[in-house]
């Protein structure tokens, strides 16, 4: 019900979204070759010695009688065997065990599911995870796609769409509930994105009402708990961040902890604890350039006193790669296990 002096928006936010596909990347291999060099060898003939006899001249006799001398035999000196060294032993070495290397554990690209509720997420989710080398796999909720079971993925992207408070026990969602529920228990990270953050808030006993709008790029600030957070933790305690909400989470589910708040609405981002789920109110995946083009979309915003060009002046003057340091933080998450 709309309460008095309360600005109603006339052009329903499906309106003002896209959607994009993941672009994919193919690489390639190249292999070597190597050559053998095979030597020859051609041993050299060793000459063989020749001997030559020489004669010995004949004594001539005299007429004298004399004796005929003895011949004595001229000893030939027969060589001295000389003593040949016993060849050393020489000890062959024992072989020694070398440890075989075991192999440098490697993995491929991180899988991630994204579930969309709503036209245009696919495209500002997508352009994200392809910048960190992410495989995305979307489904779409608000369309009946089925839901897999989530822990066959890395990570969990539960991102946003258009439903209210009194939509959230819609039969659409319960095969969604349980897949989540599933993941829960199984520790699978999660990054819920404004309905996302809101929807795994109320499923976890929480609640989630009706607030004031916050759209365009406005101040967040990070209490004690999220400047230590994994993914908070290069932030200082305040940024800026994208909003686009009318709804918001009222009271955390008791194993939330809060990390961040912005004027018009308390819980901004909180972390179930001791658990790799994190859900965020802001929309972490918007740039400037993307939140441009959604602004200028919209006529609404101008009937109802937004000023356009000052909200796309903000985002340009105050953004920090909110998405790099976000999501960045997130897959270090999932990365470390």
């Amino acid at each position: 019900m709309t309460q008095p002096g309360e600005r109603q928006p006339l052009l329903d936010r499906r309106s003002f979204l896209k959607v994009a596909s993941l672009s994919t990347l193919i690489a390639a291999f190249g292999a070597g070759t190597a050559a053998l060099l095979d030597p020859t060898f051609r041993p050299t003939p060793t000459p063989t010695a020749t001997h030559t006899a020489t004669a010995t001249p004949k004594d001539t006799a005299t007429p004298t009688h004399t004796a005929t001398p003895t011949h004595t035999p001229t000893p030939t000196n027969t060589p001295t065997p000389t003593n040949t060294a016993t060849p050393t032993h020489t000890a062959t070495p024992t072989p020694t065990d070398t440890p075989t290397p075991s192999p440098t554990p490697t993995r491929g690209p991180l899988r991630a599911i994204s579930l969309i509720h709503g036209p245009g997420r696919t495209l500002v989710v997508d352009h994200v995870l392809e910048r960190f080398g992410v495989l995305s796999t979307k489904v779409r909720v608000d369309l009946g796609e089925a839901v897999p079971d989530l822990r066959d993925y890395d990570a969990v992207i539960f991102a946003g769409g258009e439903y209210r408070p009194n939509e959230f026990d819609l039969p659409i969602f319960r095969r969604e509930r349980q897949r989540i529920m599933e993941a829960l228990e199984a520790n699978v990270p999660i990054l819920g994105i404004c309905l996302g953050h809101q929807l795994l808030a109320y499923w976890l006993g929480g609640e989630v009402k009706r607030g004031r709008w916050e759209i365009g790029w406005l101040p967040i600030t990070v209490h004690e708990p999220g400047l230590s957070d994994p993914i908070l933790k290069d932030f200082s305690d305040e940024f800026y961040g994208f909003l686009w909400h009318g709804d918001q989470v009222t009271r955390l589910p008791e194993e939330a902890e809060l990390l961040a708040s912005s004027e018009l609405c308390r819980v901004q981002a909180y972390r179930l604890r001791e658990r790799p789920v994190w859900g965020v109110q802001f929309n972490p995946q918007y740039t400037p350039q993307i939140a441009e083009s959604l602004v200028r979309a919209s006529p609404w915003l101008s009937k109802q006193g937004w000023d356009r060009e000052e909200i796309i002046a903000t985002g340009h003057r105050e953004y920090d790669d909110v998405a790099g340091r976000i999501f960045g933080n997130f897959f270090d998450v999932v990365l470390r296990g």
